[in-house]
């Protein structure tokens, strides 16, 4: 029951927390660059600097996980979200408005995916993979509910007074759920940084940074390219010459399959691990590019690109937060995942500005290229990468002793962490 528990509070939370801390910006972009004069890639930039402010954030989080654990880490970086969005919502100018960004980036990097994936780790032990797999269902339908209730926000109160909402909504809503809702977990679970210390820096050999680099590629290669189009998904159909209704509705529509590949994944419960998921998943984007690519926009290509694409980021994005626990023991989790948001959250941050600058100055066709261009070197590091995997995993989302002497194969390099719900 506290796993249940613990992952109905997460799914609830993490839904809103996205919402109000960085999916409102593809809705409200437009009207906030014309009140503060900024170009719209430049208010791409706000997010941007919240992913940075998260990298450079996440690598001391690993001290906080072990000392105070990852309940009291959420409902921090809830409590210091509000004054974020406030701070954002009476912005005038660009100094006000990428100072607030910098401060939702420190309560994002507290209170989004990672800590609640940390939180399940040391509540459900070896049935953590399950138990992520599950909160990430829910947290499909992000996207689908962010847009449309920051639509009717900002058509009712402004971009200004939707952010006032949300800001209350992380006090209100996210801090009490995170504090009072998750039962309390035992920090002897967790491995003290010594031993994990000691374990990461052993000498090894080449193989091991081979497969520790094409982890970090594959994700971050895939991670820029659903980071980027996340953001400027409606900017992107509205280049097609789509009504911005339409644009909306399709958009949203992404939640929706994204959640229909999470629940696959989670009813194929132990028969794969993350690293199968990853494989399956990067082989999809590329197809979901060459649709849109190939029909121009009419509307049979972006449906096609709206399922495909939609099965492969939400398949991803379960492989991205599942894929460490093939190398790891949940016992590690912890600190692996705290040490990779450096790395990932900033290949991360150069995304929405990067797309939304291509689609702005070269248009739809360039961007969707690049886009296919990083989706198939995801491919081709993931299927390098399965052929790396430990020789004495056992069978997929299982662990023993056995397995976990191949989790301490990896010695010095990260393992790839999901920051983001896509």
């Amino acid at each position: 029951m506290p796993v249940f528990r613990s992952v109905i509070v997460l799914s609830v939370t993490q839904i809103v927390a996205w919402a109000a801390m960085f999916m409102f910006v593809s809705v409200t972009a437009a009207g906030m660059a014309g009140d503060l004069g900024l170009e719209p890639s430049m208010i791409y930039l706000g997010p941007t600097m919240m992913l940075v402010a998260m990298a450079l954030c996440s690598p001391p989080l690993g001290a906080l996980y072990e000392r105070f654990g990852a309940r009291l880490v959420l409902a921090s970086g809830s409590a210091l979200a509000a004054p974020g969005l406030w701070l954002l919502a009476s912005a005038h100018g660009p100094i006000t408005y990428f100072i607030a960004w910098a401060l939702l980036g420190v309560a994002g990097a507290a209170t989004l995916t990672t800590s609640a994936h940390v939180y399940l780790t040391e509540i459900a032990g070896e049935g953590a993979r399950r138990a992520i797999g599950a909160q990430m269902l829910a947290m499909a339908l992000a996207p689908s509910v962010s847009w449309p209730v920051t639509v009717f926000l900002e058509a009712t109160l402004g971009w200004r007074g939707a952010l006032m909402v949300f800001g209350a909504a992380m006090l209100l809503v996210c801090l009490p759920l995170h504090f009072f809702g998750l039962p309390r977990s035992e920090a002897s679970g967790r491995v003290p940084h010594a031993a994990v210390d000691e374990k990461l820096g052993q000498p090894d050999a080449r193989r091991d940074r081979r497969r520790v680099g094409l982890i970090v590629a594959a994700v971050a290669l895939n991670g820029f390219v659903t980071w980027g189009f996340q953001l400027v998904v409606i900017d992107l159909f509205r280049s097609y010459a789509v009504p911005d209704s339409v644009a909306v509705g399709f958009g949203s529509a992404i939640g929706f399959i994204q959640l229909s590949a999470r629940l696959f994944d989670f009813l194929g419960g132990n028969r794969w691990d993350g690293l199968t998921t990853g494989v399956v998943a990067a082989a999809i984007m590329p197809l979901a590019l060459l649709a849109l690519i190939l029909g121009e926009g009419t509307v049979w290509s972006i449906i096609i690109f709206l399922v495909l694409y939609g099965l492969s980021s939400g398949a991803m994005s379960v492989s991205r937060a599942t894929m460490p626990l093939v190398f790891f023991s949940s016992a590690q989790y912890a600190l692996v995942m705290a040490r990779l948001g450096l790395p990932l959250n900033l290949a991360f941050a150069a995304a929405p500005p990067f797309f939304s600058f291509v689609l702005g100055a070269a248009g739809n066709g360039w961007a969707v290229s690049i886009a296919l261009l990083c989706s198939a070197g995801t491919l081709t590091s993931m299927i390098l990468l399965n052929r790396l995997r430990p020789r004495a995993a056992q069978a997929p989302g299982a662990f023993s002793a056995s397995s976990t002497q191949s989790e301490g194969s990896i010695k010095r390099g990260p393992v790839p962490s999901d920051p983001s719900t896509s």
